[in-house]
């Protein structure tokens, strides 16, 4: 709840997680050691980031 609020900027109640289909690690089981990271540079150099209150329905 904590993470969501944080980085949507937005208040999270409890029922609003378990009624969430949000998955916080898309995929993780297929995961192995050589996947590409979840995360991946912008055309910038720069990984995405959070932006509370201007990105509401995802973390990045």
């Amino acid at each position: 709840m904590g993470r969501m609020a944080a980085h949507t900027g937005q208040i999270v109640t409890w029922n609003d997680i378990m009624n969430s289909n949000h998955e916080f690690a898309p995929e993780v089981d297929k995961l192995t050691m050589t996947s590409p990271a979840p995360l991946q540079l912008q055309p910038d150099g720069k990984y995405p980031v959070p932006q509370p209150g201007l990105v509401k329905d995802r973390e990045y």
